[in-house]
């Protein structure tokens, strides 16, 4: 049974440090309470962190390890950290990531690289199914996080993919605060009315 909760971004919920995949659904893809997340799981040991969508934050990381631990930079040793620019590379590094079993893996914003449009939507498709079964059979022996951040109406021909790792997450945690997606062709105001 999927257990759907919420969050809200000023509080850390307490994660539970088991094996499956939970999914975080988030403004921003959930990057503050992932990046406290990974800090705090590196206190045990080694973390994955695949940034997929540039929002790692190390500054932020390195000044919550300052309140947990008397040796920040040691502890900050044990993430490994990767950013993946394409969902060609999400793969690749989907991959190398499963031959380590038992090491937590955290996906930041895991769709952003699956949105690109200069990759033809059922190629895309096709890497995501791939990543995914990667993410799956890792969440069988570790803990595996993914966050994803609401997806803009102009991406609707991919829509597909939210809802397929929704429907392959153990657990999704949503923000309280999401904001509705921008229609398609509206051009936002540059100057607020004062």
């Amino acid at each position: 049974m999927k257990i759907a909760r919420t969050f809200d971004t000023e509080a850390s919920p307490g994660f539970p440090y088991a094996s499956g995949l939970l999914l975080v659904f988030g403004t921003h893809g959930g990057a503050p309470l992932m990046l406290d997340l990974a800090a705090r799981l590196s206190l045990r040991g080694p973390v994955y962190l695949l940034d997929c969508g540039n929002r790692s934050n190390m500054y932020r990381v390195a000044r919550t390890l300052r309140t947990l631990t008397a040796d920040p930079v040691a502890v900050m040793r044990q993430i490994r950290l990767s950013r993946a620019f394409t969902c060609y590379q999400v793969v690749a590094l989907l991959e190398k990531a499963a031959s380590d079993r038992g090491v937590p893996v955290l996906a930041l914003d895991l769709l952003t690289t699956f949105m690109d449009e200069s990759v033809q939507a059922t190629e895309s498709s096709t890497l995501f199914e791939q990543a995914l079964r990667c993410l799956l059979a890792m969440s069988a022996h570790s803990p595996v996080v993914v966050s994803v951040k609401p997806l803009l109406s102009l991406s609707e021909p991919r829509f597909g993919l939210l809802e397929h790792l929704k429907q392959a997450a153990s657990e999704v945690w949503e923000e309280n605060a999401l904001l509705p997606a921008q229609p398609a062709g509206v051009q936002l105001p540059l100057l607020t009315d004062y």
